[in-house]
């Protein structure tokens, strides 16, 4: 796969790019492995402050929506900032919310399945457990309520 076509369907802003692809055949897995630039910056998850370097990093997983009817997951090393307010905390990062494993695009497609068939159906579909479409499907729903 071009890399470059990769990170554009991604929509990877700066400092991020699609480091390589793979496929494993045996599971029908795409791997799509990302990092940053070295120097790159980054912004607190808790209060948003920007220009952020990262602090160190651990290699974590996303499930991403299917590729070319293949299971797609992402690794990144995720990154922790030294923010002045805030201490070290996690890095905000732009295709995922904090501690979720599941990409926004990803729980976007969830959502729309939710909204047409049972969340067990949903979850037979994509290949995931219902309990973790519920909790993704509970976290859109207690936001809409609290909006007036």
């Amino acid at each position: 796969m071009h890399l470059k076509l990769l990170e554009d369907a991604l929509e990877l802003p700066p400092p991020w790019y699609v480091d390589r692809a793979g496929i494993d055949k045996e599971s029908s897995t795409i791997a799509l492995h990302l990092d940053f630039e070295r120097g790159g910056t980054f912004e607190c998850s808790s209060c948003g402050a920007t220009g952020r370097k990262a602090y160190d990093t651990q290699l974590k997983r996303w499930r991403h929506l299917d590729l070319f009817e293949h299971r797609t997951e992402l690794y990144a090393p995720s990154p922790r900032v030294a923010c002045p307010a805030c201490g070290v905390r996690q890095a905000s990062l732009p295709w995922a919310r904090p501690r979720i494993g599941l990409t926004i695009r990803f729980e976007e497609h969830v959502m729309r399945l939710a909204a047409e068939m049972p969340v067990r159906a949903a979850a037979r579909l994509v290949g995931e457990h219902d309990t973790r479409l519920w909790r993704v499907v509970h976290h859109y729903s207690d936001d809409d309520e609290a909006d007036p």
